[in-house]
């Protein structure tokens, strides 16, 4: 199949790392094409999707005219089986040629990241949804051609000695005492991650002095957030973005996501592969993962539950989780299959 990937965002997250290892997978059998925007590096964090995909994937990006006007070109000059389309810009400019019967015969497939929005997904042939909430917000008319394809976590392959290494490295880098008991918490540092409510919980939850925090991201809102915690600076650290999420969990001995809303929770996956038990609130696509572990599952915005998670996620050893329904072949599977529902 021929395949054209369509995405207009400028840093590297969750959707974005999707995208990349999705391309990546189809390119293996498939002829894979992505279109990005002209320039895609986060000015903040320096995070950058273009790094992230194989040799095999072909990259265009957009003319200096514009997003709208490169995918005009390259679905008038090229042929594609399927258009895959992923969040709302560039959703939205596929429908816009779609309605203009620019599209031709191709079906566009769009992956729904975020919640479903008549204006962004409307002339879409077909939806993805990455979690079960979102297929049941979908409009009567939409839900029969629409699938639910969860998420996928790749596990690190770094080997023992290289996980030891790293962390005995990112400990000593930030001071953290070798035998210290580590929570850490990854995310872009906007309202609705919470982690706001996460100092709040910590500060209630009175944890034992050798019990350190750590928030592994940036934002808009660090700058407030590390004034909030001036006084427990000792024992919470501010680690900025990285760039080796996946890997560097193993500098770590438990994992909290306080957000507010997560439509589906990559990072928690990710924790949870590297063997994290883990404590997070019972919002959106958590709830597919944790559906059958309610003790890790604490009430969104509630500093007295997440605080009380906290204790808990403190006196919990290592955890081996069951993730087989997160494997990327068999959901690239699974989207291949959908795909050729619609051809």
């Amino acid at each position: 199949m021929r395949i054209l990937h369509c995405l207009l965002t400028r840093e590297f997250a969750g959707t974005e790392r999707h995208v990349a290892e999705l391309a990546n997978q189809q390119a293996l059998t498939h002829d894979v094409t992505v279109l990005l925007e002209r320039h895609t590096a986060d000015l903040r964090t320096g995070g950058d999707i273009a790094h992230h995909f194989s040799p095999s994937v072909r990259i265009v990006r957009a003319y200096r005219a514009g997003y709208l006007p490169t995918l005009t070109a390259l679905v008038w000059n090229e042929t594609f089986d399927i258009i895959h389309t992923h969040l709302g810009k560039a959703s939205i400019r596929a429908g816009v040629l779609k309605t203009l019967g620019l599209m031709g015969e191709t079906p566009v497939i769009g992956t729904l990241h975020n919640a479903y929005r008549a204006r962004t997904y409307g002339k879409h042939d077909g939806l993805i949804c990455i979690a079960r909430w979102q297929q049941a917000s979908l409009p009567a008319g939409c839900r029969n051609q629409s699938a639910v394809i969860a998420n996928w976590t790749i596990p690190s392959v770094l080997c023992h000695p290289e996980r030891t290494k790293l962390r005995e490295g990112f400990r000593q880098e930030h001071r953290l005492p070798p035998e210290a008991f580590v929570i850490c918490a990854v995310g872009r540092m906007v309202e609705e991650k919470r982690f706001d409510c996460l100092l709040q919980a910590w500060r209630q939850a009175a944890l034992p002095p050798d019990t350190y925090l750590v928030l592994i991201g940036d934002g808009p809102e660090r700058a407030r957030l590390e004034n909030v915690c001036a006084e427990y600076r000792d024992r919470i650290i501010f680690a900025g973005y990285r760039s080796d999420v996946p890997d560097v969990f193993c500098a770590f001995d438990g994992f909290v996501l306080p957000s507010r809303r997560e439509p589906f929770g990559l990072v928690l996956l990710e924790a949870m592969a590297a063997g994290l038990p883990v404590c997070a609130t019972a919002a959106g696509g958590v709830l597919d993962i944790l559906e059958n572990v309610s003790d890790c599952l604490v009430k969104p915005d509630c500093i007295d539950a997440l605080a009380a998670g906290l204790v808990r996620l403190r006196q919990q050893p290592g955890r081996t989780w069951d993730l087989s329904f997160h494997v990327l072949e068999e959901q690239a599977l699974k989207t291949e299959q959908f795909y050729r529902r619609f051809c």
